[in-house]
């Protein structure tokens, strides 16, 4: 079992939103604690803060729908830097 409650969540999209969630809170310099509770604003003085700190869902190569994938992972090809706009 993970220790922030991610493999708890009820579905496979919960799950990638969670992941993604905690990941954009670290890029924007906030603090996530081993529970995956975010706190705290984004820290502006840090570069991280500025770019590349919100996800578009639709641009990762595979998406789900509950836990049915909705998109092929093979589907497209690579996108630079997907999904962080």
């Amino acid at each position: 079992m993970s220790a922030n409650g991610i493999s708890t969540l009820a579905s496979r999209q919960a799950r990638q939103i969670a992941k993604l969630d905690i990941a954009q809170a670290k890029r924007r310099g906030q603090f996530v604690s081993n529970t995956g509770v975010i706190s705290g604003s984004a820290n502006a003085s840090q570069p991280f803060a500025r770019t590349l700190n919100t996800y578009d869902i639709t641009a990762l190569p595979t998406q789900f729908s509950g836990n049915t994938i909705v998109d092929n992972a093979n589907a497209g090809g690579l996108i630079n830097g997907r999904p962080w706009t």
